[in-house]
């Protein structure tokens, strides 16, 4: 490739250095998920041309070279720092290059359904013009961020994850003024970003984590009583469990400690829950099977993955975040759990204690 890539590829007997950072492997995989040169189809059996094709492959080479070369000469101009930057900046980086190739894939075809156009049957500068509209929200906030923003805006994960997370937010841009363009995976992806979503499995977790630890503990103080510590001391037959509580509960001042059960995990409560001495207590409340799936003896898998769920809302990062299926599973394990606990307080254990009517405290 020539400008606006010339030195900036690395390949045998070039180093690599801060300017020159971009690798082939990185610009074949994004082409090739873009869709810009064709797409196999059918175990490889058949080809669906992409809107770069030509004639022949020399002639599609030709034409996806012009035309690389021509959008991120745009994208170069609006923000000739960050494209100078390299691999310290947002521009010129492998992650970047990717997502804005997946990003034009994603115009093309949008353009297409918008004015039955066919753009194997354009030159490559006319469809670039037919863009410049749709490209102009990304254009004008290249030209207008400064280190900070386009920091804030762009600053995504490494690893297989990066890509595909910058060109949803380049897609956000430009859906912000073309409310219609929703490329592949982007309503997930809206989804996932949602500050109600997440709030309402932070909210949804901590209720459930509660909810586990009043059911187990009203149980245990319902069998053992709370004489000399009794539902601790006999409910939980596991003494490290016991230990390693008391053991986070010392980094309180004394007049601020809680009740031990307090200081236990998630994994924790599943120990407890599961031992032979126990289930058969806390099997109809508690045993859940995983969504579409008959079942085991003991279904308990959704503890684990609580478990991984509170640690998202606990410290939640770049890396780290809801997915769609994740808040699909919070609401089926939130809604279950509660009313099968509730039913489980039918129990004639529970009668004497008041438990049935706490839960609905």
């Amino acid at each position: 490739m020539g400008d606006p890539f010339y030195n900036r590829i690395t390949q045998q007997g070039i180093p690599s250095t801060n300017k020159t950072c971009l690798t082939i492997p990185a610009i074949k995989d994004a082409l090739r998920r873009s869709g810009l040169i064709g797409r196999a189809l059918m175990n490889n059996s058949n080809y669906d041309l992409g809107p770069l094709c030509g004639p022949t492959d020399a002639d599609t080479l030709d034409r996806s070279r012009s035309a690389l070369n021509q959008y991120f000469s745009v994208l170069r101009n609006a923000n000739m720092v960050q494209w100078e930057s390299g691999r310290e900046g947002y521009l010129c980086t492998n992650v970047a290059v990717q997502a804005y190739i997946l990003f034009l894939g994603s115009l093309i075809k949008y353009w297409e359904a918008n004015t039955a156009a066919d753009s194997r049957e354009m030159l490559v500068e006319d469809i670039l013009l037919e863009l410049d509209e749709y490209m102009t929200p990304i254009r004008e906030f290249l030209e207008h961020a400064d280190e900070n923003t386009i920091s804030t805006r762009f600053k995504v994960p490494f690893g297989s994850g990066g890509p595909p997370e910058y060109y949803y937010r380049l897609c956000h841009i430009v859906k912000e003024k073309f409310p219609d363009f929703q490329p592949e995976g982007m309503q997930d992806w809206e989804t996932e970003q949602s500050e109600e979503n997440k709030n309402k499995a932070d909210r949804n977790i901590n209720e459930l984590i509660m909810n586990i630890q009043k059911y187990i503990f009203k149980v245990f103080r319902s069998i053992h009583g709370e004489s000399k510590d009794a539902y601790w001391d006999k409910g939980i037959p596991d003494k490290s469990i016991k230990a390693k509580a008391y053991e986070r509960s010392l980094d309180y001042e004394v007049e601020e400690r809680l009740p031990l059960e307090t200081y236990l995990e998630v994994i924790e409560y599943k120990k407890i829950v599961e031992h032979r001495q126990n289930w058969n207590l806390f099997k109809a409340a508690f045993n859940i099977p995983e969504p579409g799936e008959r079942g085991l003896a003991k279904n308990l898998k959704w503890m684990d993955r609580l478990n991984e769920l509170r640690r998202i809302q606990a410290h939640p990062s770049e890396k780290r975040h809801y997915k769609v299926e994740d808040f699909e599973y919070i609401d089926y394990i939130y809604e279950l759990f509660n009313r099968q606990s509730r039913e489980a307080a039918e129990n004639p254990i529970f009668e004497s204690t008041g438990y049935k009517d706490s839960l609905g405290e």
